[in-house]
């Protein structure tokens, strides 16, 4: 990677709980000395596994990293109610909560598959009026927060001994997987919150890809911070990716729309690469007339990674 680019690429790293997704950005500032750096999805404080950074330019990119499934691990704890649907908050005891059978559960969880309407916790990051939904909250002004559309694909239990439910979730970006345990504790007449969090993946990119902050830090010690940026066309695998010319992508740099014959089943977006896999942007496809259109260019990124 030339030296121009060296603060520049995809991280995934292996979120420890106890830190917030901003503090994870603001060490990741210091270890790579970028000022750039932003995550694509929080975690909650409580959460730990999969958290996708973008440094120095790829920042821009945060809309399509952010967009793919997640798959969580969750550890549920029925018989009481968080104040912020999860371990961290203030936890109240349900009186003479009955203990659900794992018939009454997989019921349950039945109403939570698919797409579904779901309300944001009010501890969220979500704006409202100008500022963060957990800062009104925490001074008792919280107010409901909209309904808004997600889907669920898996919902599915892995153990279960009361008070204890473990489960699989894959869902798509903007679930609250705190709001799913509350719902559901509710659903089932006892009472339920997050415990422990782990994610898994987003979008194409996992676990087995992640590194610790530790080891980000003494890669960069090392000189091998290079080496620990994923692949663009590994962490975009989930977009359409098209392979321009020399003479193609300097018209799509410069912002020109280009003739380009369609793939079949084109999405709408897709990223943009040399025949080296250097990716050069995201272009959005006219099935009209048949043309490529930059959406979004990485000119400096001809030669990079």
């Amino acid at each position: 990677m030339p030296e121009q680019n060296r603060n520049t690429g995809i991280l995934v790293l292996d979120k420890e709980s106890g830190p917030t997704s901003h503090d994870v950005v603001a060490q990741v500032r210091r270890i790579v000395n970028e000022r750039r750096v932003g995550h694509c999805g929080t975690l909650d404080p409580l959460a730990t596994g999969v958290l996708v950074l973008c440094t120095g330019r790829f920042t821009r990119m945060n809309e399509w990293l952010s967009a793919g499934e997640k798959d969580y691990l969750v550890r549920v704890e029925l018989g009481a109610v968080s104040d912020t649907f999860d371990a961290q908050g203030v936890l109240t005891p349900i009186k003479k909560a009955g203990t659900p059978s794992l018939t009454d559960i997989e019921q349950g969880l039945r109403h939570f598959q698919g797409r579904i309407m779901q309300r944001p916790p009010a501890y969220s990051a979500i704006k409202v009026a100008g500022k963060r939904s957990y800062e009104l909250a925490r001074q008792n002004r919280a107010v409901p927060l909209a309904a808004r559309p997600v889907t669920i694909r898996v919902l599915a239990v892995d153990r279960y001994e009361f008070p204890r439910l473990e489960l699989q979730i894959s869902c798509s970006r903007g679930t609250y997987v705190r709001t799913l345990a509350n719902d559901l504790g509710e659903l089932l007449g006892c009472g339920a919150y997050v415990s422990t969090l782990r994610r898994t993946r987003v979008g194409s990119m996992t676990l087995g890809m992640a590194l610790s902050l530790a080891e980000l830090e003494q890669a960069a010690l090392k000189g091998e911070l290079e080496s620990c940026y994923v692949p663009p066309h590994k962490a975009l695998s989930d977009l359409e990716q098209v392979e321009l010319s020399d003479v193609q992508l300097d018209s799509f740099t410069h912002g020109k729309a280009i003739s380009h014959p369609l793939p079949t089943n084109a999405a709408n977006v897709c990223a943009v690469f040399n025949d080296h896999r250097d990716l050069f942007g995201i272009g959005e496809w006219h099935t009209e007339q048949e043309l490529l259109k930059p959406l979004r260019v990485f000119r400096e990124l001809a030669h990079a990674n």
